[in-house]
């Protein structure tokens, strides 16, 4: 084994307090501190992005009322779902344990659902109107959508003063010169959303804070909902011929 010598006794009170401070200052590697640096501009960057956040802000910012109205948005979604669930529950008892007249009658009404997913029928009934002028982007106008689809529209239409185009689970939006594209087929400004459905329900979804009204009307732009009890969407998808 090697000797070591004993370090040399301090020459001076000075140099005995910088030996003792030396000795009580913990030791860190390279790795340590890197790991400590990036923890550090972790934390940072959480901070910016939790700040930055429009969400955030708009819900920090809320009214109480809008605060309430949100949270009975969302229970109703979560009724109207577990209303689905049982429905399905149930279709599914019927095809496994019912009679061949019952399973086509159930085939046939979930061919008929398919078909207004799908967008290849007309549909009409209760639901809204969303007139929207001035300001709308692409992505403006996919949050609304998803709202609708969130709410439980059955059938949704865009249209312009010359066009009427259907949402369809596949369908993409742009931005174009004088509006959106949907699909590729451009709409100009103003337009209107028909979307078939709840009206209880789908006239809040677009009135939640932060949301399609919250959007336009910030950038000048002006949205009227309107419900009705014969909203028809008249577009359709045509059916692939191969």
């Amino acid at each position: 084994m090697g000797m070591h010598s004993a370090p040399r006794p301090a020459r001076t009170s000075a140099e005995a307090r910088f030996r003792l401070i030396r000795s009580l200052k913990p030791a860190m590697s390279r790795t340590q501190i890197m790991i400590t640096v990036l923890f550090v501009v972790l934390g940072f960057a959480t901070m910016a992005a939790i700040r930055g956040n429009p969400a955030s802000t708009l819900l920090a910012n809320a009214r109480q009322s809008d605060l309430v109205s949100l949270l009975d948005d969302l229970a109703q979604r979560e009724a109207r779902l577990q209303s689905e669930i049982s429905r399905l529950e149930t279709a599914r008892e019927t095809l496994l344990g019912g009679d061949q007249y019952q399973a086509l009658n159930e085939a046939k009404r979930r061919a008929t659902a398919l078909g207004k997913l799908a967008g290849t029928e007309p549909v009409s009934g209760s639901g809204i109107t969303i007139a929207i002028s001035g300001n709308l982007t692409a992505s403006t106008l996919l949050d609304a959508i998803q709202e609708l689809r969130d709410a439980g529209a059955t059938a949704i239409q865009i249209s312009d003063s010359n066009l009427d185009v259907r949402v369809v689970a596949n369908s993409w939006f742009g931005d174009s010169e004088n509006g959106v594209t949907v699909s590729g087929t451009a709409l100009e400004v103003p337009i209107t959303i028909t979307a078939v459905g709840d009206q209880s329900v789908l006239t809040p979804a677009m009135k939640i804070p932060g949301g399609l009204e919250d959007t336009v009307g910030s950038g000048g732009g002006t949205v009227t909902i309107t419900p009705t009890d014969d909203a028809t969407v008249s577009a359709v998808v045509p059916l692939p011929t191969s």
